[in-house]
């Protein structure tokens, strides 16, 4: 009896000693798919932050109130929001109440948003799921493949470079425009479907560009064969496409698909069990088919 008493003593340790291992490696888990792989050139992992500190019942009102005013045009910016999970319609409709929207997938649960320019994360809802706000890093908006080293079919003789600048979708013609000529007179009148503009100008403009909240994406242009989908400016647009990861932001590349995060903001690191977690499972399945059997 005394032995039999053991036994099942022996089993329920090694039963619970397993159930917290896997609770601790699930938690790392957990961690990791938060990480970015190339935020600003660096692995980094962001802290959770508290959200909705500065709502009660009638902020919300008076955010939805002054939807119009905003509609036309309170200063805004762009940032990132790292959520728990991938959001949904509602979580996305909710936030647009507070004229939060989305403009650009970066990463697997995280995205740029456009938002009033004086909001901080104490002046978003807490209820949407959202984890982590952050900047976006001006690294994150070079060209992936050259970065700052111009390359030689965008130099030209005078000195000057020759640029494809990309603005975010929610930014309009007029400042576009206006923040280009802040540069150069020299440019060409963008896509219709896209407010990209090739320009020339100084190549110690490109980190000022760069660091405007209105654009999105700096690449270069010139005479080189027709662009690729595996070079330069003309990747990133396919990248933008289909996937964020090998995206200069939050990974490398500013753009990724909803549902195929395979890069991540490009962005998200997975580590497998170690060898000794390995074994130490191993262990402890055979401990309790030994128990067992006696």
């Amino acid at each position: 009896m005394v032995k039999k008493n053991i036994g099942l003593v022996v089993k329920l340790f090694l039963v619970i000693a397993l159930c917290t291992l896997i609770a601790s490696a699930d938690q790392t888990n957990d961690s990791d798919k938060y990480t970015f792989t190339n935020y600003g050139g660096e692995v980094y992992t962001p802290e959770a932050m508290e959200f909705g500190a500065n709502l009660d019942g009638t902020e919300q009102i008076s955010v939805m109130t002054t939807s119009a005013t905003l509609e036309n045009q309170t200063e805004r910016k762009h940032v990132l929001l790292q959520f728990y999970e991938t959001p949904n319609d509602e979580q996305l409709g909710a936030l647009k109440e507070y004229e939060v929207r989305r403009v650009a997938v970066a990463a697997k649960y995280t995205s740029i948003f456009s938002m009033p320019a004086d909001y901080t994360a104490a002046d978003l809802p807490g209820d949407v799921g959202l984890r982590w706000m952050g900047e976006i890093p001006v690294e994150n908006k070079y060209d992936k493949s050259y970065g700052l080293n111009v390359p030689y079919y965008a130099k030209m003789e005078d000195g000057n470079v020759k640029l494809a600048v990309v603005f975010y979708e929610d930014v309009t013609s007029q400042d576009s425009i206006n923040i280009i000529q802040k540069y150069t007179d020299n440019f060409s009148t963008p896509m219709i479907d896209i407010l990209e503009y090739e320009i020339i100008t100084a190549e110690s403009n490109i980190s000022l560009i760069a660091n405007e909240d209105a654009v999105k994406h700096v690449g270069y242009y010139g005479y080189e064969t027709v662009p690729t989908y595996d070079s330069d400016f003309a990747d990133y647009e396919e990248i933008i496409e289909e996937d964020i990861e090998n995206d200069s932001t939050l990974t490398n590349e500013q753009e990724i698909n909803v549902s195929d995060t395979k890069n991540g903001v490009d962005s998200e690191i997975k580590k497998s069990p170690s060898f000794s977690s390995v074994m130490t499972l191993v262990f402890l399945t055979l401990s309790v088919v030994v128990c067992y059997r006696k």
